[in-house]
């Protein structure tokens, strides 16, 4: 993801995270059934993260993969701060696709992916980054 400051116009931005706002109705109702952070548009990247967790920390996120064919990813991550440093595993649910190739299943994934995070322990997690 870009760190903000990209887009040259309103219209632009408009048009690159439009496909993200047809699934901000199911994302707060998931987010609220289950007492998840719903944050957006992180560092003004068209963007839609949940988080949770307190030892472990959850992150399920769709993304802008590429602005000039409108794809997506969503990814799940699960993340932990170390002595030695930032441990994780991720995984892509979705790779660089429209978001209308996979709308109508938004709320199996998010059910799966909140379901698939969870199984991972913090035992599973490798080494990301080294603290500096």
């Amino acid at each position: 993801m870009a760190n903000g400051g990209y887009w040259h116009s309103h219209d632009d931005w408009r048009r690159v995270e439009e496909p993200l706002t047809t699934l901000d109705r199911g994302l707060l109702a998931f987010s609220e059934a289950n007492g998840l952070v719903l944050t957006k548009n992180h560092k003004d990247w068209p963007e839609r993260s949940l988080t949770w967790g307190a030892d472990v920390r959850y992150l399920i996120q769709v993304y802008l993969a590429d602005e000039k064919t409108l794809t997506f990813n969503f990814w799940l991550c699960a993340s932990q701060d170390r002595a030695a440093g930032r441990y994780w595993k991720s995984e892509f649910l979705v790779e660089s696709r429209p978001v209308a190739e996979f709308r109508e299943s938004f709320p199996s994934l998010l059910r799966d992916a909140k379901v698939k995070l969870e199984s991972w322990s913090a035992a599973q997690l490798e080494l990301a980054t080294l603290h500096k």
